[in-house]
């Protein structure tokens, strides 16, 4: 015996020839028909409302010095304290540094892109001292993403 178990009744458009309690042939065809004939669209009632993308807007802008835009000016330079162990151990060269000009001047973040580890401590404190004019970009202040190269030499 074939049992089938539908979530739904069968809808009795889809029952074809009657429904008389003797005829489960076509009650069974219905059944089959109604779970392999596929669902008809849910209709649209009504198209949603457009939202609007947000915009993202930074709270000040960052510009890479080059090409078109200026090198920031340096006013205030901190020479760094050569270190004694580095001194001593004869050692020289250069530390690199990525850093972030504030729009006031100001070194807002620094990174260390490359240098010996006993030069770069002193090259990180002195250029957190340094300040800079502002850059300006169409007459407004803007932060400004730079390299900043610290030479130590032995004398």
């Amino acid at each position: 015996m074939l049992r089938v178990t539908l979530d739904e009744p069968p809808r009795p458009d889809a029952v074809m020839g009657g429904t008389a309690a003797g005829d489960s042939d076509h009650v069974l065809n219905a059944a089959i028909d109604s779970i392999t004939r596929p669902a008809a669209p849910k209709p649209i009632v009504g198209a949603a409302p457009s939202v609007p993308k947000p915009t993202i807007k930074s709270p000040t802008t960052q510009i890479r010095v080059g090409g078109a835009v200026q090198s920031a000016r340096l006013v205030h330079r901190v020479d760094p304290v050569y270190p004694a162990m580095a001194r001593q151990m004869r050692i020289a060269g250069t530390v690199e540094l990525a850093g972030v000009i504030g729009a006031d001047g100001r070194i807002r973040e620094l990174r260390v892109t490359s240098g010996h580890p006993f030069l770069v401590q002193a090259a990180l404190e002195a250029v957190r001292q340094w300040v800079y004019r502002p850059t300006l970009l169409g007459g407004q202040p803007v932060e400004v993403i730079t390299t900043i190269t610290v030479v130590f030499r032995l004398s």
